[in-house]
Order: C-alpha cells, then sequence, then structure tokens
C-alpha cells in the first residue's frame, strides 16, 4: 500500500477526464516521492507520473477512447516521421527524468519519439546494450511527446517536458461520448512559456487539422497498408504545398539607398 504519508494532511483527488480516464492526483514532498518510486506502481496503473521536482503523483487508468487515440496518434507519427525525417523511433511507456532526480521517478507520456539524427543515435546506443539506450535517453532530449488526455489537475506536466528538453508537444482536446477532437501544437522550451504553433516545427510543417484528418483515416483503416498510406497522403498534400508557398514567394527586393 501507498505510504500514508502521502496523504497526511492533505486531499487526495480522484476524478475522471474528458476520454473517461481515472485519475488520481495526490500531492508530496521530493523525498517522500522518491521513496514511494520504489513501488512498482504499474501493476495497477497503465500511466504514473511521479515528480519530485513538482511535488506531483499522477496515477491514471486510461480509458478504451484514451489507448485508442494513443495508439492512433503514435501510428501517425511513426509513419510520418518515417516519411519527414527518415527515421522515427516510438519509446512510449518510457519514464523521463533528469538525471538529478531519483531512479524510477519521472514523467510518462502517452507517446514520445526521437525523430530523424536523433531516432538513429539511439538505435545505435540500443544496439550496444540496455545500458547504453538509458544512458542516451537520459542526456539527450525527446523531439517530440503526445498526451492524449491532460486534465487542469496536473498541468504542470507541460512545463516539466520543457524542463526536461523535449522540443514540441502534441496534445489532444477531445470528449468521450463525442466526435469531437482537436489537436494543439506547443513549442517547449525549458524556463519559458509554451508557444502555440500553427504548423508543426519538428515534422515538416505538420498542421493540427492534417493530424485530425488523418485519426480519422487511420481509425477508419482495416489494414496496414491503409493507415500508413491515410498519413503518407497528407504527408505528401503537406509537403507540395510548401514547395509551392516557397516557390510563389516574391523574390528578394533590396533595400534602396
Amino acid at each position: 500500500m501507498p505510504d500514508e504519508r502521502v496523504t497526511s494532511g492533505r486531499e487526495t483527488t480522484t476524478h475522471t477526464g474528458p476520454l473517461g480516464s481515472t485519475f488520481h492526483v495526490l500531492r508530496a514532498d521530493a523525498g517522500t516521492i522518491a521513496e514511494l518510486a520504489a513501488i512498482d506502481w504499474n501493476r495497477s496503473f497503465s500511466r504514473v507520473c511521479l515528480d519530485p521536482v513538482g511535488g506531483l503523483i499522477t496515477l491514471m487508468t486510461p480509458s478504451r477512447l484514451h489507448e485508442d487515440l494513443t495508439e492512433i496518434l503514435a501510428r501517425i507519427v511513426d509513419a510520418a516521421g518515417s516519411a519527414v525525417t527518415g527515421a522515427a523511433r516510438d519509446l512510449r511507456h518510457t519514464r523521463l527524468r533528469a538525471p538529478a532526480d531519483p531512479p524510477d521517478t519521472g514523467m510518462e507520456p502517452d507517446c514520445a519519439f526521437y525523430l530523424g539524427e536523433r531516432a538513429r543515435a539511439y538505435r545505435t546506443a540500443l544496439a550496444e546494450g540496455e545500458a547504453a539506450a538509458d544512458a542516451f535517453l537520459e542526456r539527450t532530449p525527446l523531439d517530440l511527446v503526445v498526451e492524449a488526455e491532460i486534465t487542469h489537475r496536473d498541468e504542470g506536466k507541460i512545463a516539466r517536458y520543457a524542463d526536461l528538453g523535449v522540443r514540441e508537444l502534441w496534445r489532444l482536446h477531445g470528449r468521450k461520448g463525442t466526435r469531437e477532437l482537436r489537436v494543439e501544437f506547443l513549442a517547449l522550451r525549458p524556463e519559458t512559456k509554451p508557444r502555440e504553433l500553427a504548423a508543426s516545427e519538428v515534422l515538416g510543417g505538420l498542421t493540427p487539422s492534417d493530424v485530425c484528418e488523418a485519426v480519422d483515416g487511420v481509425r477508419l483503416g482495416v489494414t496496414v497498408e491503409e493507415r500508413t498510406e491515410t498519413v503518407s497522403r497528407i504527408v505528401r498534400r503537406r509537403q507540395r504545398a510548401s514547395v509551392r508557398v516557397r516557390e510563389e514567394a516574391p523574390p528578394y527586393a533590396a533595400r534602396s539607398g
């Protein structure tokens, strides 16, 4: 059982997210969180955040809709990343922490990706062994994380990702029982307020509307080929549009005088 110091003098908050997932959010001091990291929380919860810096413990049981959307987004980023950057590596269920953080603490995003050169470098480290891969992950920030369901009680996770050096975050806004879906792109920098993006800076200018379109296509695809082609078609269209914009841009005019 969790150490009772977690709730001593504090209120344990249990709530349901917009996609139907169950969240248990607790506050504790850094020392207590470091001690609680020895517990195998993942035996009971699919997503675990143990953040000693923010004093936050988030234990999540994802809904079917949450898992469905997470799987779809992972497919989209994997296919788009491979097409745009030439390499993508999904590190889902990896705990992200700073080198100085206690062992087994950290953030566990729904999707976590290296793209391009970092994906290839991670593969090289992985070929050397698990210890080399762990060391690479500890010193090399991720290019992109995706969160399908962040509630207002744990929005501090976004700033924590920024402090860990993550370049970009995609945040989904949906609601169980509806077809409502909106995607928000955020550029992250340590100790800086997230900057909303009209187009991804790490994935070839894909837009939130591109991703929403891809979600619908991948969700209805019944073969790997159909799902991959859905994403590839959107990537190609975005690349053609980008080339057209560059070709139509007015030539640089030197200032007179």
